[in-house]
């Protein structure tokens, strides 16, 4: 897969907690398969950024994602790849694809129950069908080749509507419990 790593500008940027974060993210997803391209990896983590949001109005990590050659790609998903490699936490098939033996990441229930709830969704989806989906959204049409896709706006100013704005901001909702989040969104 072609990378971006001497694009101009873009540096993997994210601070301790969010770097270990999108590493725990990264084994979950892996963990729900005998083994993934990276291509893959990089679709399903995209996927589950957009759902995210609709489902939450929030991301589901802070990962820079931008329109490249195979659909949207994130740096920082290849470098934490890389780096669980190095640390044993998964492994590179011969075939190269990445696999772990573990049962999963350390993530909060909430972000566990997500993952799992797109994976359910995606499990049968073709890494083209992903990639197609990705490319129908408003963050691949607004961003040119290689610059950052701005999720700030995506949510602001696309997914979040007066009414579920409002309904976000209840402090004593739970949106991943809201039954009735799926309504507003339509």
């Amino acid at each position: 897969m072609s990378t971006p790593e001497s694009s101009p500008g873009h540096v993997v940027d994210l601070d301790e907690d969010d770097w270990k974060e999108l590493k725990e993210i990264t084994i979950e997803f892996l963990s729900k398969y005998d083994a993934l391209y990276e291509k893959r990896v990089q679709k399903l983590i995209f996927y589950c950024e957009i759902k995210t949001a609709i489902k939450t109005g929030q991301r589901l990590t802070d990962a820079t994602f931008m329109p490249y050659d195979y659909g949207p790609y994130s740096r920082e998903v290849t470098k934490a790849l890389e780096e669980l490699d190095e640390e044993g936490r998964i492994s590179i098939r011969d075939n190269g694809q990445y696999a772990t033996a573990l049962d999963g990441g350390s993530l909060s229930p909430k972000k566990t129950y997500l993952i799992e709830r797109f994976h359910e969704e995606t499990k049968r989806m073709s890494t083209d069908e992903l990639v197609e989906r990705a490319k129908e959204t408003w963050l691949w049409k607004h961003f040119e080749y290689a610059e950052g896709m701005d999720f700030a706006t995506y949510i602001d100013e696309i997914i979040m509507s007066p009414e579920l704005r409002h309904c976000l901001e209840d402090p004593d909702r739970d949106p991943v419990e809201d039954p009735d989040i799926e309504r507003l969104l339509s």
